[in-house]
């Protein structure tokens, strides 16, 4: 049986409540389930669902069924009630943030303005069909449910483009590319487009005339490992979650370097480095590398644009060095030689890592787990770093074409508990305490949601959850997200907010989304830890144990030995016995984004979300304004470990929910935070000088994603 520490202890006598928790405070019980001959398939297994469940309602196909016939009658409701659907949504602001700090040209223009296309631009579209081929060229110059997926984005901005290109090969992109920009176009690269703030889609609302291509890369999705496996190279186009299953194939004790919120869409590594994206892994910190491929754009003496290519990637045999001049042969053909024999499943060699500077550079941030422990005013991470090669927090300033990234060593044993707290000082304690201790015994991951996110979760993400459980993390997810976005972006007045109501109303019909001993602690306690910790061959897990036992105890006997006030709550530990509960907390904490958008619109409200980071010493949530609008909802959600803050609020319509997010984000900054931490600066942040600078300096001709982080869109930034 595993601790589950549950009950109230106020009105409780003080021997009865000595009583309960000297039961329960024995030892943690365990069910193994290293796995001897698959340790991965331990760390990232897929839960059988069908066994052990408990369906208090209806059969989850069923549901799904429900939902998915429901959506034709959407239809027939929504056409035949459409200036319902138009007044539902006026003065209303979605889950999305608000423009405002996003470029600093003039005041947004009411109306794009009329571009008139030359001729080298309407020739475009021809000469790119036949570099790739006219099967991968898309016409953009109207949203329709086909081209949604890479002209809307995931949360926020949507907006035309002259083409959408899918190059196959990486020489295709850097041909593309300049094909793209002599045409006197700017460039804007995509990946899986799971971005959530604006800087990964077109925006029609800027003073800038040039016409916009979107460079996908998701068609250069190979990926290979090297150096025994130690390190793996993928293509710009590889999703995460692709890579994570295909290292736990190749090789069962290692596994990949990153996991984040969105990993159940199948984002793409090259965009993990390009915002520098942190995800859950306390220990690996986030997604960086030195090691890349990389294409800038500049401009010569005579006028000429010139794409460079930066080969940093550091391999045997792709060395810049080890092709001479003239010959015909460079790092980007031979690279395409060797993944083209990959994809079609040829035997080749496994490549090394050089002797050269680049193969013993970088290829993870490799001292983040001492920084992250200490205990100062500094913040973690964040996207305005400006460290490191041009590649990491580049946010589309330069075409990342290859990358390389560590493996990690899986974990030989690994327990997962659900450990609520009765006040965030006591959650912050734990953390200092217990989690973040010291640099060698770090958890594998420690993730913090409060009352408001189990709540919310609860009420409008089990779909979402139980989705994510049955079908997994990756294509299929990735699919079905494609045909969400393709009805939101139907011709209908209703068609944005349809599936989010239906996913509302359909919720509860669903069983709940973790086992009722998670969820009776979720509502009880106001503050909650999902804690992951592993065994490494050093005694980490018996370590990491030993200070969770000690802390549990010296703060559950100061309540029992509190006579004067018995409403005092203990901290409760609920330990995950299965990889399917392992599975299930996953699911639930990955979906928290998702569900705050469906709760929104569900309950007819409106909602703000703010990315940000707070310093190492701190964790207090950033007080609101005194004049500040009072939320329905304020839901956090956090890497905690990090101190890495996902903020969604909820406010009722009427509410002027643009100020409310600049007061908000200046508080922030007020604590000592900085913003965004992971989730890129986009069209929402405005970055700072040294990042912009830094930015302006990769892409001189402001061709390249013109706009983020608060810059131009003009040309040459308007200079």
């Amino acid at each position: 049986m595993a601790t589950s520490i549950i009950a109230r202890s106020s009105g409780l006598p003080r021997a009865i409540r000595s009583s309960f928790l000297a039961r329960s405070l024995a030892p943690y019980s365990i069910s193994p389930f290293s796995s001897s001959a698959n340790p991965a398939a331990a760390a990232t297994a897929k839960p059988d669902v069908t066994k052990n469940q408990t369906n208090p309602s209806i059969k989850l196909p069923t549901a799904f069924a429900l939902v998915g016939a429901s959506l034709l009658g959407g239809y027939c409701l929504g056409s035949s009630h459409s200036e319902y659907w138009d007044e539902l949504q006026k003065n209303r602001a979605l889950p999305k943030g608000e423009r405002g700090c996003c470029s600093c040209d003039a005041s947004s223009p009411t109306a794009p303005p009329k571009v008139e296309l030359t001729e080298a631009q309407t020739a475009l579209s021809s000469k790119l069909q036949k570099l790739v081929g006219k099967d991968h060229v898309y016409d953009g110059m109207e949203e329709t449910s086909k081209n949604a997926p890479f002209l809307k984005g995931t949360r926020l901005g949507s907006g035309t483009a002259l083409c959408i290109v899918q190059p196959g090969t990486v020489k295709e992109v850097v041909n593309c590319l300049k094909e793209i920009v002599d045409a006197g176009c700017v460039v804007l690269p995509q990946g899986s487009n799971t971005g959530l703030t604006g800087g990964s889609v077109p925006r029609n609302d800027t003073p800038d005339t040039r016409p916009v291509v979107v460079l996908s890369m998701k068609r250069l999705d190979t990926h290979f490992p090297i150096d025994d496996g130690n390190r793996v190279v993928c293509l710009a186009g590889c999703g995460i979650s692709t890579l994570a299953s295909s290292i736990q194939s190749w090789f069962p004790d290692r596994e990949s370097h990153s996991i984040l919120g969105s990993t159940f869409l199948n984002p793409t590594t090259a965009a993990g480095v390009a915002f520098g994206s942190g995800g859950v892994y306390v220990r690996k910190g986030p997604a960086r590398t030195d090691r890349a491929l990389y294409c800038k754009v500049s401009m010569n003496k005579w006028g000429e644009n010139v794409v460079t290519v930066v080969n940093t990637l550091g391999i045997k045999g792709l060395e810049d060095t080890d092709f001479r001049e003239q010959s015909g042969h460079d790092a980007v053909g031979t690279l395409d030689i060797y993944a083209n024999d990959i994809r079609q499943g040829f035997s080749r060699a496994m490549a090394k890592s050089s002797d050269s500077k680049h193969g013993h550079a970088k290829a993870s941030d490799s001292n983040y787990h001492n920084t992250v422990c200490e205990c100062t005013k500094d913040v973690s991470r964040y996207n305005a770093d400006t460290t490191g090669e041009d590649c990491n927090r580049s946010e589309g300033k330069v075409v990342i074409l290859a990358t390389v990234h560590d493996t990690f060593p899986v974990p030989t044993k690994k327990r997962v508990f659900w450990v609520t707290f009765p006040d965030m000082e006591t959650t912050l304690a734990f953390r200092r305490e217990v989690c973040l201790n010291n640099s060698k015994d770090l958890p594998i991951s420690c993730e913090y949601l409060d009352r408001d996110s189990v709540d919310i979760i609860d009420r409008s993400g089990r779909i979402g959850t139980h989705a994510i459980r049955y079908l997994g993390m990756g294509d299929i997810m990735g699919f079905l997200w494609g045909i969400k976005v393709g009805i939101e972006s139907l011709p209908f007045s209703w068609a944005p907010i349809i599936c989010d109501k239906l996913m509302h109303t359909f919720n509860n019909w669903v069983p709940a989304a973790i086992p009722g001993k998670f969820m009776t602690a979720g509502k009880e306690w106001d503050h909650h830890c999902m804690v992951a910790v592993g065994e490494f061959g050093d005694g980490t897990l018996n370590r990491f144990m030993d200070r969770m036992d000690a802390f549990v105890k010296k703060h559950n006997d100061e309540v029992i030995a509190d006579e004067k006030n018995m409403d005092r709550k203990i901290v409760s530990v609920v330990e995950a016995e299965s990889p399917s509960e392992m599975a299930a907390l996953n699911a639930f904490r990955f979906v928290a984004a998702l569900a705050f958008k469906t709760y929104c619109v569900g309950e007819d409200i409106q909602g703000i979300s703010v990315d940000y980071a707070l310093p190492k010493n701190g964790g207090i949530a950033p007080p609101l304004a005194p004049s500040a609008a009072t939320p329905l909802k304020r839901m956090r959600y956090s890497h905690f470990g990090c101190n890495v803050v996902h903020e969604d609020i909820a406010y009722a319509l009427g509410v002027d929910t643009h100020k409310e997010k600049m007061s908000f984000k200046h508080n922030v900054e007020g604590e000592g935070g900085k913003l965004p931490a992971e989730h890129g600066h986009g069209t929402e942040y405005h970055a700072p000088e040294n990042a912009q600078k830094r930015w302006m300096k990769m892409d001189p001709l402001n061709v390249l994603n013109p706009g983020v982080g608060g810059l131009s869109t003009l040309p040459k930034y308007g200079k």
